[in-house]
C-alpha cells in the first residue's frame, strides 16, 4: 500500500524505474493527476502534476515523485532533471516490446546510408568516396604557421586545407606536429627553436629542447594562437592536441624520455590548459584530445595528479584493432589508462588503425572486421567508446567499395533512433531517443521541429533512451529534426535518424501524434482516467 502525499514543487528528483507499464488516474476530489507505475524488479511509484496530462511514458513535467522501497540494485537508476519546467530523462532500456506513437507511428531502428558527423572512417585529404566520409585529417606542422618563434603566423595552409575539406561537404581533424617521419618536410620546428638531433629509423629529426623556457613560450603562444583562429571555425570536427614527441603522439617508439627530449609533467600540464582555455569545455565547444600514451608513465594522465579528471577531455589511440588491445596484460588495462577510459567515455573516443597490415592493406573494412586479431571493429567501438578512426589507405583504394566503407564506418559513433513519440501538451511532444550506436555523440545535439529545439543527447549512453520534451504545433504530424552548434547549418553534414521511413536527404523524420483538439478536455486527456484511492495496492 502506498500512501498520497501533497504535491510539492519538486525540481530535481531520481527516478529508478526500468521497463514501464503505466497507468494514469485522476482524482475525483482535485485537479491532481496521479500516475502509477509498476517495474518489473517491483518499484511501484506515483507520480503528480497538477493540471497537466501526465503522457502514458514517466517523466516529462512532473515535479513530484513518491515510491515504495525499490528492488533495484544500486546504479540501475538515471537522473530525471527539469529544464525551464520541461524534463529530459535517461534510462536504461529494458525489454519493452516496439513502442509507437500515440497515434500509431512505427518507430523502429534502421540504418541510414550516410555516416554522421564526428564518426566514421577518416581519410587524409582526398576527393575519393566523399559520400560516405564525414571527416578529412591533417598534420598542422608548426614551422608550416610561425616560420620563426618571433615572427608573425601565417595560418594560410591551414585555411585553405579547411575550404576544400568544406567544399566537399566535410569537417576536418587537426593535429600540430613539430616531426613526422614520412610526412611532407618531416621536420617543423621554427628556425629560430632550439632543438635536438632525435634518431629514428636510422634518421634523424629535429626534436624541441623541451626543458628551455624559450622553446616552452613558443609552444604556448602557438596554442594560444591556434586556439584563437579556430575555436568557432564549425569545418573542424576535432582538434588533436599533438605537438609532443613522433608525429605528436606522445611517445618516443622507445627512446628514453629525459627533461630535454620530452615535456615534463608540469610543462604538459600546463599545455593541456591551454587547449581547454582557449578551444573550450562546454559540449558544444570545439573538443581537444590528447593521445592515449599520455597515460602512460611518461604522461600526465598518468600521473596522481586528477586535475582534469572532471574535465571535457579526448583520446586517441594510434593503435586500433592490433592485437591484444582488449588483453589483461595489455597497457591500456593499466590503472591509468582504464581510469581515462571510464572518466572520458564521452569525449569523442577516436585514433588510428594499426598500420601494419591492417590499415595498409584496408583489412579494417573487410569481415569480420579485426584485421587477424580477434577484436572486431564494432565490438572494439562498443568496448571504448570509439567514435572515429582513421583508415585512409582504404579510402583511396579503388577495390574497395562504398558500400563496406559505409557498413565499417557505422560501427562507430553515436547513432540516435526515436522510439516514442506522444502529445504531452498543447505546444509540446514528449519524443524517446534511444542511442543505438556505439559511443557517445561528442557534442552537444537538440531534437527539433519548426517550433524550437530542446534536449542534449550528448549526455545519452549507448544503450539507453532519453525522454525530450520538444516544442511542437497544433497538428498530429511532426516533423523531427537534429541539431548540433557544432554543424553549419548551411554545410552537407547532418545528423541523421536511424529510423524506418526516416528521410535521410532531408534529415528529417515524421511522427504522427494526438492533435490538440482530440485529446485536451478542460486540461485532460478524456476517457483515459479513473479515480483512485490512498488505499489502491
Amino acid at each position: 500500500m502506498v500512501g498520497l502525499f501533497p504535491c510539492h514543487n519538486f525540481l530535481v528528483f531520481h527516478r529508478r524505474l526500468r521497463g514501464q507499464q503505466a497507468a494514469e488516474s485522476r482524482l475525483a476530489n482535485s485537479n491532481l493527476i496521479w500516475l502509477r507505475a509498476h517495474s518489473r524488479e517491483g518499484c511501484t511509484i506515483l507520480i503528480c502534476q497538477r493540471n497537466v496530462r501526465v503522457s502514458r511514458w514517466i517523466g516529462f513535467t512532473l515535479p513530484l515523485l513518491l515510491w515504495a522501497p525499490p528492488a533495484v540494485a544500486a546504479g540501475d537508476g538515471r537522473d530525471l532533471l527539469l529544464d525551464h519546467g520541461r524534463a529530459s530523462a535517461q534510462r536504461p532500456l529494458g525489454d519493452d516490446p516496439v513502442r509507437r506513437g500515440s497515434a500509431s507511428t512505427l518507430l523502429e531502428f534502421e540504418d541510414h546510408d550516410y555516416v554522421n558527423p564526428f564518426t566514421g572512417g577518416v581519410a587524409w585529404e582526398t576527393s575519393q568516396n566523399a559520400d560516405v566520409l564525414a571527416m578529412e585529417w591533417a598534420f598542422v606542422g608548426v614551422s608550416e604557421v610561425l616560420p620563426v618563434c618571433s615572427g608573425p603566423f601565417d595560418w594560410t595552409i591551414v585555411d585553405m586545407f579547411l575550404a576544400r575539406v568544406a567544399s566537399r561537404g566535410h569537417q576536418a581533424i587537426l593535429r600540430p606536429v613539430f616531426f613526422g617521419p614520412g610526412y611532407g618536410l618531416e621536420n617543423f620546428a621554427p628556425d629560430d627553436l632550439s632543438v635536438a638531433d632525435f634518431i629514428y629509423d636510422g634518421e634523424t629529426y629535429d626534436n624541441p629542447r623541451w626543458d628551455l623556457p624559450a622553446t616552452q613560450s613558443c609552444v604556448l603562444q602557438f596554442i594560444d594562437a591556434f586556439a584563437a583562429r579556430y575555436e568557432n571555425d564549425l569545418r573542424i570536427a576535432y582538434v588533436q592536441m599533438g605537438l609532443a614527441g613522433l608525429w605528436g603522439e606522445h611517445h618516443l617508439d622507445g627512446a628514453s624520455y629525459t627533461a630535454a627530449n620530452f615535456p615534463s609533467i608540469a610543462f604538459q600540464k600546463t599545455m593541456i590548459s591551454h587547449y581547454l582555455e582557449g578551444f573550450g569545455s562546454t559540449s558544444s565547444d570545439l573538443l581537444s584530445s590528447l593521445s592515449l600514451d599520455s597515460s602512460q608513465s611518461h604522461g600526465f594522465f598518468g600521473s596522481d595528479d586528477t586535475s582534469f579528471d572532471a574535465e571535457r577531455v579526448g583520446f586517441f589511440d594510434d593503435s586500433l584493432l592490433i592485437a591484444n588491445h582488449g588483453a589483461p596484460g595489455n597497457w591500456r588495462q593499466q590503472p591509468h589508462p582504464a581510469e581515462q577510459l571510464l572518466l572520458h567515455s564521452r569525449h569523442g573516443w577516436g585514433g588510428e588503425a594499426f598500420w601494419d597490415p591492417c590499415n595498409k592493406d584496408s583489412l579494417w573494412i573487410v569481415s569480420p572486421h579485426d584485421c587477424g586479431n580477434g577484436e572486431s571493429l564494432g565490438a572494439q567501438a562498443g568496448r571504448i567508446g570509439l567514435s572515429y578512426m582513421l583508415g585512409s589507405p582504404a579510402f583511396h583504394d579503388s577495390s574497395v567499395s562504398s558500400v563496406d566503407l559505409l557498413t565499417a564506418s557505422q560501427m562507430m559513433g553515436y547513432k540516435f533512433t526515436a522510439t516514442d513519440a506522444v502529445r504531452q501538451d498543447a505546444g509540446h511532444v514528449a519524443v524517446v531517443v534511444e542511442n543505438t550506436g556505439a559511443a557517445y555523440c561528442p557534442y552537444r545535439v537538440q531534437v527539433c521541429t519548426e517550433q524550437g529545439c530542446a534536449g542534449d543527447l550528448s549526455a545519452l549512453a549507448p544503450g539507453n533512451d532519453m525522454v525530450v520534451s520538444v516544442p511542437a504545433s497544433a497538428s498530429e504530424m511532426q516533423v523531427l529534426f537534429l541539431t548540433s552548434p557544432r554543424l553549419d547549418l548551411a554545410s552537407q553534414q547532418k545528423i541523421r535518424w536511424s529510423n524506418v521511413g526516416a528521410d535521410g536527404a532531408a534529415s528529417t523524420l515524421t511522427v504522427t501524434v494526438d492533435a490538440v483538439e482530440e485529446i485536451f478536455v478542460d486540461g485532460f486527456e478524456s476517457g483515459t482516467t479513473e479515480a483512485w484511492t490512498t488505499s489502491t495496492p
